[in-house]
């Protein structure tokens, strides 16, 4: 209930269409604020006490316009707040003489207060109305600066976002088209297989990238085609891919392919696998990725290209949503990582 409250008063606030509303709102308190000079203590209509009214009226609105549109955003929002002290009382006090003057030349009678206790009264009623409508106009200022920043935020997450998949995939095209070469002079029709599956995973890409969110299903099957070309390039390899759970989710395009390849680099030159495994349960994503190491003598080096820009992916797009662990045993290598969807 809160948030919707919150909602609609920022709606109202901020947005442009809602201008109009806004004015006629402000004009309905003014009405509510000078509307007793119509009816004098005994609640009978003045006669004649329109044009004193519609007086009283307008000087209300020059205070409030002024004040909002001239001494707020030219003096207050600009650190100039000694001044806007000091010009605001003096605004306040020059339209009670000057309401004052209208009373005064009337004929009509009003209730007679002593001149000090009106103006003293006067001037507090009329600065805790200028100050409620200031801290709101402070705090629409304040929300549209908070807005303006998250929209930046978001924005700047969408170019890097973009910045980061354009690294991750051209690392990735370079690996499948360089399989592909190596198979074309071996096997024709292996090759023109292989190019059946370079040219899927190619519309893939150019058609899913651009979206923020893909079916599972599709980037399993993008993950199988790409194994399926290293299958045919090595002699002794397998891939397994399981799925636990409902797959009928969405998740970022091409989020796990860095992990795939790095498994697939890493792999020794025979007897080579990669196990995958998904469990969809309780509203998260369970991935794991399990190869064999190389045995090169060489201790593996983390943090290639794929791998770095997918952490700093993760990062923009779950925040602290995310577990990403990766283990590097003397045999194997895994990643286990978990996604809340």
């Amino acid at each position: 209930m809160l948030s919707k409250f919150n909602y609609v008063i920022s709606n109202l606030l901020l947005k442009s269409n809602y201008w109009i509303l806004r004015h006629l709102l402000v004009q309905l308190a003014v009405v509510l604020i000078s509307i007793n000079a119509l009816w004098d203590a005994s609640l009978h209509l003045i006669p004649n006490s329109f044009a004193d009214w519609l007086a009283y009226f307008c000087v209300i609105n020059v205070l409030i316009y002024v004040n909002a549109y001239l001494l707020v955003p030219r003096l207050l929002l600009q650190g100039r707040v000694k001044l806007y002290l000091f010009l605001t009382p003096l605004l306040i006090l020059l339209i009670i003489l000057g309401v004052g003057m209208i009373q005064s030349g009337s004929d009509n009678h009003y209730i007679g207060t002593p001149p000090l206790i009106g103006l003293s009264a006067g001037f507090c009623a009329f600065a805790l109305f200028i100050i409620g409508l200031t801290t709101l106009q402070l705090w629409k200022y304040r929300m549209a600066n908070a807005q303006r920043i998250n929209d930046l935020k978001n924005a700047t997450m969408e170019v890097e976002l973009a910045s980061l998949q354009n690294q991750i995939n051209p690392h990735f095209l370079f690996n499948v088209l360089n399989n592909a070469n190596i198979l074309v002079d071996e096997d024709a029709d292996k090759s023109s297989f292989m190019l059946s599956k370079l040219n899927e995973l190619l519309h893939y890409q150019v058609e899913r990238e651009a979206r923020e969110l893909v079916p599972l299903n599709e980037d399993l099957k993008f993950l199988e085609d790409y194994l399926e070309l290293e299958k045919m390039r090595r002699d002794r390899f397998t891939y397994n891919i399981r799925v636990v759970g409902d797959s009928n989710i969405e998740v970022p395009p091409l989020l796990f392919i860095p992990f795939v390849e790095n498994a697939v680099k890493h792999n020794p030159g025979n007897d080579s696998y990669v196990d995958i495994v998904l469990r969809i349960a309780a509203g998260k994503l369970y991935f794991k990725c399990e190869n064999p190491k190389a045995q090169t003598g060489y201790p593996r080096k983390e943090g290639g290209i794929g791998l770095r820009n997918i952490k700093r992916r993760l990062d923009l797009l779950f925040e602290d949503a995310y577990k990403l662990e990766l283990i590097d045993k003397e045999e194997k290598y895994t990643v286990i990582m978990e996604l809340k969807i």
